[in-house]
């Protein structure tokens, strides 16, 4: 069995992170739902509910940053598998993709 570098490594944790934050940020909301629902049934037959859209369970922040970490996982990705580039960047890969993919996992709400 192939060993696996630490590039790889860290960015498997990484990902997995943001996989872990995508998934807290929908289960708080939905919690945050079934609050509210549950504080209209307490008020009582006159109580009208607000009207839900339907809506994903998260919301981005801010497409600028979605923008930055996807160009630095693709200039991650691209630095693994080009050749020709200087051994430092090669080497280091791992740096772009790994940011990419924790500044990622902050442009959800």
């Amino acid at each position: 069995m192939k060993q696996l570098e630490f590039g790889v490594i860290i960015t498997i944790v990484a990902f997995a992170f943001f996989y872990f934050r995508l998934a807290w940020v929908r289960g708080k909301r939905k919690r945050l739902r079934r609050e509210k629902a549950l504080q209209g049934k307490k008020q009582g037959k006159g109580y009208k509910a607000p009207i839900d859209e339907n809506k994903p369970g998260y919301e981005i922040t801010s497409w600028v940053l979605v923008a930055i970490s996807a160009i630095l996982i693709i200039a991650g990705m691209a630095a693994r598998t080009m050749t020709g580039l200087p051994v430092v960047v090669q080497e280091y890969w791992w740096v772009g993709t790994t940011v990419g993919a924790i500044l990622f996992a902050f442009c959800f709400k």
